[in-house]
């Protein structure tokens, strides 16, 4: 059966307009228990209308920590204001979170999120992480937590939708 042309006065909402990313095969490490950048996961997008909707989304090749029962908390900014976290903890809202019970663990993961920025300003999206506490536990993007045995890529991307 072949396959019908849209027309592109039938795409008013919905179509991709625009995408920026950023990918690193660079291993990224964190210790701490304040939010620090990510350095690969930035980007810079100007809307072209205040009614678009803003995809984030990450995916990273490969997480993992050293130790065990020590988490990694993500935070989601746009320009300096957090987005997309959970709300009603008892503790900590957060866009993203992960933990493994055991030493050694890795594993690839991603997350997104839509903004509704109303903007045509550009607008710097970025994630920041940390550890959840002091302890001695080191985190790790791209490479296994226990050695360097395996190494992988990830993605940080932003894609303007028409609203």
């Amino acid at each position: 059966m072949p396959l019908s042309t849209i027309g592109a006065n039938q795409l008013s909402a919905g179509p991709i307009l625009q995408v920026v990313s950023n990918s690193s095969t660079d291993v990224v490490t964190t210790d701490s228990t304040s939010f620090a950048d990510i350095p690969f996961a930035t980007a810079t997008i100007t809307p072209r209308a205040t009614s678009s909707k803003i995809l984030i989304q990450y995916s990273f090749g490969m997480m993992g920590s050293s130790g065990n029962s020590v988490g990694a908390l993500m935070k989601l900014l746009r320009d300096s204001t957090e987005i997309g976290q959970g709300s009603g903890a008892d503790t900590i809202n957060t866009f993203n979170q992960h933990w493994y019970g055991t030493s050694g663990r890795y594993s690839p993961r991603s997350h997104m999120f839509i903004d509704s920025p109303n903007s045509t300003s550009a607008l710097v999206y970025k994630l920041q992480w940390r550890v959840v506490s002091a302890g001695g536990e080191t985190w790790y993007i791209n490479r296994r937590g226990s050695n360097n045995y395996s190494r992988a890529s990830s993605t940080f991307y932003v894609m303007e939708i028409a609203g």
